[in-house]
């Protein structure tokens, strides 16, 4: 697990065939349906605040799912590591209020920029070393405040559909029990079963199409460079690659973080002809497939991010169908499946942040920051709960020794 990525042998195919699991298979389905019944939707937000056509949008999911399925199956055979990729969420968020008003061929040229901005950086050992060096606690604090707000969402949940919510946390506790590997998987068939006896399913006319990506000829401003490729870089290294290397270490996993890096700033740069913005190191969804749940065997859970991979790169075939069937299940059953599948990976990453140094305020800093939300200068509150709870360890590493002085 701790070899470093650039060095780990490719597993050959009888290799990756005998390590995997139909465990490890469910683990990464459920991932990618987390992932896509989450912030894939929001790209019809961004659609339909920018005026761009369906077809636009479509080719922006395709690319995304594509390109980060194939990023993901390619790291996690070359690491070893359950690695997901995904999109910069906090890129989409900035992409609703930022994207209006600027010509798309435009912000393609802005997206191009800012892939190219995240190869380059990822050449950096300084910028490299220092998320690799982050203590482990405060990685693990980290991680938890990432996850804590999808255990509170899916509590909510419960209060707005007391049956099916309830009757999918029961059979989640029942199955930890009777049969803890297949617990998650059995808990999406329940929420399935309860939406449709409670009449809570969405049914409409699917049919099976393929999406074709169009590219996008972009354009280059200084505009569109200066207030969207800086901040979307900013957005994809504070928002998804410091929490998503903290998630990986949290787990045990200390894969080398340029590679990793390198790999999605090369990829960003094919998403962004294709009209996506930055392709990143996935945080939340990879809890999915780092823990037991995925494979008893640490050293074989990579297979899981292979999984997961491949199943995201069929969802962006069918990007508009497999949208659609997500649509089906009710808000508070995605909710519920998102909150359920996360809470072991929650809590073990609290377990870790409060053991590790007791009497430290390094990680309830972190965690505190993270969890308010906190915006300012237009980064987002996991770098700042991290550079926080930095703060305080350093303060507070100096103050023991100067008592031991």
């Amino acid at each position: 697990m701790t070899t470093p990525a650039s060095l780990t042998p490719r597993p050959a195919l009888h290799t990756l065939l005998r390590d995997a699991t139909p465990s490890a298979f469910l683990s990464g389905l459920i991932a990618i349906l987390i992932g896509w019944a989450g912030p894939n939707v929001l790209i019809y937000a961004v659609a339909q605040n920018a005026h761009l056509s369906q077809g636009t949008a479509m080719s922006w999911l395709w690319a995304h799912a594509v390109l980060c399925g194939a990023g993901s199956v390619y790291l996690s055979l070359r690491t070893r590591t359950p690695i997901l990729l995904t999109w910069s969420t906090p890129g989409i968020a900035f992409l609703l209020t930022a994207l209006p008003g600027t010509p798309f061929p435009q912000a393609v040229g802005a997206f191009l920029i800012s892939g190219v901005l995240v190869l380059l950086l990822g050449t950096f050992r300084a910028l490299t070393g220092l998320i690799a060096r982050i203590p482990p606690h405060l990685a693990a604090a980290l991680n938890a405040a990432i996850l804590l707000p999808f255990a509170f969402k899916a509590v909510t949940a419960l209060g707005a559909q007391p049956v099916l919510v309830g009757g999918m946390m029961l059979a989640f506790f029942a199955l930890r029990r009777l049969a803890p590997r297949w617990a998650v998987a059995g808990v999406l068939l329940v929420g399935m079963i309860l939406s449709a006896a409670l009449g809570l399913l969405h049914p409409a006319p699917v049919s099976f199409a393929l999406t074709r990506p169009e590219v996008v000829v972009p354009q280059f401003t200084w505009q569109a460079a200066v207030n969207l490729a800086l901040p979307l870089t900013l957005l994809a290294f504070t928002g998804q690659f410091v929490p998503g290397f903290a998630v990986l270490k949290t787990a045990g996993y200390m894969p080398e973080p340029a590679p990793i890096i390198r790999t999605c700033g090369g990829l960003s740069l094919g998403a962004a002809l294709l009209g996506c913005h930055n392709l990143t190191l996935g945080a939340m969804i990879t809890n999915v497939v780092i823990g037991p749940d995925a494979h008893p065997d640490a050293d074989k859970r990579y297979t899981a991010g292979v999984f997961g991979g491949l199943i995201n790169v069929l969802f962006g075939l069918f990007a508009g169908t497999f949208l659609h069937l997500m649509g089906l299940l009710p808000a508070e059953a995605i909710a519920a499946l998102a909150g359920l599948a996360l809470l072991n990976a929650m809590g073990s990453a609290l377990q870790a942040a409060l053991r590790e140094a007791p009497g430290s305020l390094a990680a309830p800093v972190v965690l505190a920051v993270t969890l308010s939300g906190l915006s300012l200068l237009g980064i987002g509150a996991a770098f700042w709960g991290i550079m926080a709870g930095l703060g305080v360890h350093l303060a507070e590493r100096q103050r023991s020794r100067e008592a031991r002085a």
